[in-house]
């Protein structure tokens, strides 16, 4: 099949069952090649004019998704729908009509636009590559372009080079904007620039959102950003999703165990004298001995839980509803949704 394009739905983007492994090193110089699985079952939902905050560790996966998303990775198995077209599905080169329907913007914009080229030029390349305009309205495309993330027209000239940080990810984001994309993945678009120019770019892509109805996929690794700029929230771990919901409950009452722990490791601004009865930020949960050994089926997670069992060492669990919204990973649910109707789980140095 060549990825028709499926019947439109409420959802711009539909990950199912999501598995992508890549060809490892060999133990042996003849030996076979291991096989790295970057994704395990993954599936994620992203409705029109949302965003979808995907978030965890540095190589938990969540890049290698929005790579898949983009078909610059090739699933192993499961399907991908985004923008009505079945990507899992395509032969070859994507269709152009895919390519203007789902666009990018990367971590580091002096890298993916060309320092030979002057903006002008950057921005009227995907004009000229996808519509036929003349000359002046393709110029004037460009200018309204460069309006709508902020930039003046003294910019034209410019090449990525003189321009700092924030200014060319603006023009990143205005090369995106050039198709009328109905999605947009960002991969870490703020992580590089300052904590001030991060929050005018956050407020940047809000306002366009508002204005234009595009669906973002934002893959960060700051939770800060993260609970921001997005309307739900996926946590990933070692290639699962261990968690997803609204972004205000995930980020506000978090039921995982890891998704707590990743929460409770973000530095607190606020000097620890001015924050009045001490809480720790962490289980302080002995690990039990659940005396069988993981297997790779297992729950990524096990080694470090301390609500493991022996049924998480053998299998990962199918998604549980969750209250307030969302789906939890775990075969301890019952106790962390118990948990959280009570009293916090004791903690580190709490007094």
């Amino acid at each position: 099949m060549t990825g028709k394009r499926q019947p439109p739905t409420d959802d711009v983007l539909e990950v199912d069952d999501l598995w992508i492994e890549f060809r490892g090193g060999r133990k042996r110089a003849w030996g076979p090649r291991s096989v790295v699985r970057a994704v395990s079952g993954a599936s994620l939902r992203l409705g029109r004019g949302r965003t979808l905050g995907l978030v965890g560790e540095s190589g938990s996966g969540k890049t290698t998704i929005g790579r898949a998303v983009l078909r610059l990775n090739a699933p192993t198995r499961g399907s991908i729908t985004a923008a009505g077209f079945r990507v899992d599905q395509f032969r070859g080169a994507p269709p152009a009509r895919y390519r203007r329907a789902v666009q990018a913007v990367f971590q580091d914009p002096l890298g993916s636009l060309d320092p030979l080229m002057e903006v002008q030029q950057i921005l009227a390349e995907p004009l000229r590559i996808h519509f036929d305009l003349e000359p002046g309205k393709r110029r004037a495309r460009v200018r309204e372009l460069l309006e709508m993330v902020g930039l003046s027209t003294a910019h034209l000239s410019r090449y990525p080079y003189e321009l700092s940080g924030g200014q060319r990810q603006r023009v990143a984001i205005a090369k995106a904007l050039a198709v009328d994309p109905q999605l947009i993945v960002l991969d870490e678009p703020v992580s590089a620039l300052d904590v001030s120019v991060q929050s005018q770019i956050i407020n940047l892509l809000d306002g366009i959102q508002r204005d234009r109805g595009i669906s973002y996929l934002f893959i960060a690794h700051d939770l800060a950003v993260v609970r921001h700029a997005s309307h739900d929230v996926a946590v990933m771990y070692r290639g699962r999703i261990m968690e997803s919901g609204p972004a205000d409950r995930v980020c506000g009452t978090p039921r995982h165990p890891y998704t707590r722990l990743l929460f409770d490791a973000v530095p607190n601004p606020v000097p620890r004298s001015m924050r009045g009865p001490r809480r720790a930020n962490q289980f302080d949960l002995p690990l039990p001995d659940i005396g069988v050994e993981p297997t790779p089926a297992g729950c990524p997670f096990i080694t470090r839980c301390p609500l493991r069992g022996p049924e998480c060492a053998t299998g990962f669990p199918e998604p549980t509803p969750v209250p307030g919204g969302g789906e939890l990973a775990c075969f301890a649910a019952e106790r962390v949704l118990r948990a959280a109707a009570t009293p916090d789980l004791p903690r580190k140095d709490a007094t």
